[in-house]
């Protein structure tokens, strides 16, 4: 019995108690504990299930964290080598113009 159907259930019952000018002590004490029970396990399970999603949530988020960081050093370190080309390519240029200046 799912906690929907525990939760009808009950206000069915109370329906039905009022509509005959019951009290609540109609329904023995035994009883209202099995569904007060199912009612609970059936929370305790949703609650985990959640918790669960949670912490798989914090781990995929971690992941990605992760995933992202070494995209980051990744491109960190092929900007470097690029800057260190140009550099060197200035550098070139550098050298080739100075040389013909002297030469003109």
């Amino acid at each position: 019995m799912n906690l929907k159907n525990v939760s009808d259930f009950l206000l069915e019952l109370e329906n039905l108690k009022a509509g005959m000018g019951m009290s609540e002590r109609v329904i023995p004490d035994e009883i209202r504990l099995i569904i007060l029970e199912r009612k609970q396990n059936e929370l305790k399970r949703q609650t985990e299930q959640v918790e669960k999603e949670i912490q798989k949530d914090i781990e995929d988020l971690f992941d990605c964290i992760s995933l992202k960081q070494a995209n980051i050093e990744t491109l960190n370190g092929i900007n470097a080598y690029l800057q260190e080309e140009l550099r060197k390519v200035e550098e070139h240029i550098g050298k080739i113009k100075a040389k013909a200046t002297k030469s003109a």
